[in-house]
């Protein structure tokens, strides 16, 4: 049985038992490359047409990363900070966007504004797209928002011994692959993810996809390169995705064995383990 299958099932009876007093907020989790993206999507589409009266959306944590000239910022400040050389890891999106965005389908409000960032913008580093091109949803109120994102429901550790044990572990595990990140960095990674709980906290259900090994990460994005690279004559290589993965290794080590630790937090949960192939384990 597929993730989507098994989602669409346990998430159903959830959309039918919601009273609506309040949006239902759902929060989809899962490794770059193991089709979280794709299970998000289909499965709003389903849920939309099975519940064709309710109005439910889609949106990813994506959507929120701060403009190129932001993040230009927050690179220049950790110049030795490689974590923080680009977008994607906790401490690169615009948090007080995202939580205006859900004040406002909270509210019941029916004029919501989600942002659109563009990927392809400055030569791949991306930016944020003019407003023009942002989804507008007016007319009508939000009664299900699907919120997925690779670090959705991570909790930070608050603790810098704990921390700073758990990563000399990984680092001595891994060695020299992160010999250049200082347990500073990892402070600043752990203080930054911590702001991001106030948006878990809001989740009333909780979906995860989690692999056994975390290698698969590295399969899949070499996956996705030899496609770019047949549709599009142009890819990264092999030394190439390696680095590119290698940057937010540190937050999976540290961070991914913890998400069970969300099931305490939302109302409903449900977990999903794939293999390489993205078949169900569990």
């Amino acid at each position: 049985m597929s993730v989507l299958i098994r989602a669409l099932e346990f998430v159903e009876p959830i959309i039918r038992g919601w009273d609506y007093s309040k949006p239902l907020f759902i929060g989809l989790e899962g490794p770059q490359g193991s089709g979280k993206t794709y299970v998000s999507t289909k499965l709003v589409k389903k849920l939309s047409i099975k519940f064709h009266k309710l109005n439910i959306i889609r949106c990813s944590l994506d959507d929120f990363y701060l403009t190129f000239e932001e993040q230009k910022k927050v690179g220049e400040l950790n110049r030795d900070n490689i974590l923080l050389q680009g977008r994607g890891l906790p401490g690169t999106h615009d948090l007080q966007l995202l939580l205006e965005c859900f004040g406002q389908i909270e509210n019941g409000s029916d004029d919501v504004t989600i942002p659109f960032y563009d990927k392809s913008l400055h030569k791949g580093k991306g930016d944020r797209a003019p407003e023009k091109k942002w989804t507008h949803l007016q007319g009508r109120k939000v009664d299900v928002v699907l919120f997925e994102g690779w670090f959705t429901g991570y909790r930070a550790y608050n603790n810098e011994i704990v921390l700073r044990r758990k990563w000399e572990e990984i680092r001595k595990q891994h060695e020299p692959k992160f010999d250049s990140i200082k347990f500073d960095h990892i402070l600043k990674l752990d203080h930054d993810l911590s702001h991001y709980e106030q948006i878990w906290a809001k989740f009333d259900c909780f979906l995860y996809i989690t692999t056994s090994n975390l290698a698969n990460v590295y399969v899949w994005r070499r996956e996705q390169e030899q496609s770019l690279i047949a549709d599009k004559g142009t890819g990264m290589t092999e030394e190439e995705v390696e680095e590119f993965v290698d940057r937010y290794m540190p937050a999976y080590y540290l961070y991914y064995e913890r998400l069970p630790e969300m099931e305490k937090l939302a109302k409903f949960s449900a977990h999903f383990d794939i293999d390489i192939h993205r078949n169900m384990t569990n």
